[in-house]
């Protein structure tokens, strides 16, 4: 009886693993899921016939049945709920726990690549600040039952090389401890910190700039000026990357009073090769605060927080983009050139 049951296991399994390329020989087609893909693909991968079904089956066998992680490497599940990247995304878990670290010959030429872009920037008038979002595991990696190493966290390591350099370098989680048990600041099943923590990374970054612009008018935005309402939005990445609901809830931290800055036409070409969306590339804004021209270059953490900044400069210039393009900066003329990069992406400072 056992071998009957073990056989016809067997010829299940198979049968399952084999109806996908049977539909595909026969000219079966599957409407993607996401509507943003072609309709029709030579391509197996994207036109897997029940990919997702199959997909699914084994993630709610792994989760309901045998009460385990499905996809380790890409998301971390913990407790209450809370879901971190793993480590197939820039080993951000090894990286974050300080168990992977630049060596001394990255450190050269980071050392290296970042005086030459002080240099240039002095050169031109500019003044640079370069800043860091935390990892969310960073900021809340306790609990992830992982313990942390002795050695530096990469995040570290450019603390303490901007200290020796007199690089202007902002830690956007320097605020964090003092916060973090009256207010929440990274979602809980996605990668990104929520309107909390980009609310305190402004903070870091106002405070920063002031000290070098002490005869300037700036806005400096407290909490009393913000009105906290719960909403709906498209939020949980690590949800989606397990075929889950994303359905978090969204706290937004709007004005009370109406934001005085005026959008502008976007005038920029999107330069070839463009990793993004070009319709995202550019987005550009004026107010009466001040006649300080900000270049920023960033990545999606900037969205929680570039509102605060749009009214702190007399004209704001938001690029998303990695790449610090010099004949860009220098048609732009800014008085302030502000690149912020997300700590699992330090690397990318060792290309650019």
């Amino acid at each position: 009886m056992k071998l009957i049951i073990q056989k016809i296991f067997i010829v299940l399994v198979t049968l399952i693993l084999s109806l996908p390329l049977c539909l595909k020989v026969i000219g079966v087609k599957v409407e993607p899921s996401d509507k943003t893909q072609k309709k029709i693909s030579l391509n197996f991968k994207r036109n897997f016939p029940l990919k997702e079904d199959l997909l699914k089956i084994y993630r709610d066998i792994k989760l309901e049945v045998l009460h385990t992680n499905p996809l380790p490497h890409k998301v971390i599940n913990v407790s209450d709920g809370w879901k971190f990247l793993g480590d197939n995304f820039s080993n951000v878990l090894s990286e974050s726990k300080g168990i992977i670290n630049f060596s001394k010959k990255e450190i050269d030429t980071l050392k290296k690549k970042l005086v030459n872009r002080m240099e240039w920037c002095q050169a031109n008038n500019i003044k640079f600040y370069l800043a860091v979002p935390p990892n969310k595991h960073s900021v809340y990696g306790e609990l992830i039952p992982i313990a942390k190493s002795n050695k530096s966290t990469k995040m570290q390591q450019l603390d303490s090389l901007a200290s020796a350099i007199g690089l202007n370098f902002i830690n956007l989680g320097s605020k964090f401890s003092k916060h973090k048990s009256t207010h929440q600041l990274y979602f809980k099943t996605d990668t990104h910190w929520n309107d909390y923590g980009g609310f305190y990374g402004f903070k870091s970054t106002i405070e920063a700039i002031k000290k070098d612009f002490k005869d300037t008018n700036f806005k400096d935005f407290t909490l009393s000026d913000m009105e906290e309402t719960i909403g709906n939005k498209d939020i949980g990445d690590l949800n989606k990357m397990l075929m889950l609901k994303k359905d978090e809830p969204y706290t937004f931290l709007k004005f009370k009073t109406p934001e005085t800055a005026v959008q502008l036409e976007n005038k920029l070409e999107v330069r070839k090769g463009y990793h993004n969306n070009p319709s995202i590339f550019e987005n550009r804004s004026k107010s009466e605060t001040n006649d300080l021209k900000i270049l920023i270059f960033h990545d999606s953490y900037m969205g929680f927080y570039s509102k605060y900044l749009k009214e702190n400069f007399g004209s704001s210039v938001f690029i998303w983009d990695f790449v610090l393009d010099k004949e860009l900066i220098l048609n732009e003329k800014p008085d302030i050139l502000y690149h912020e990069i997300l700590e699992r992406d330090l690397d990318l400072l060792l290309k650019n």
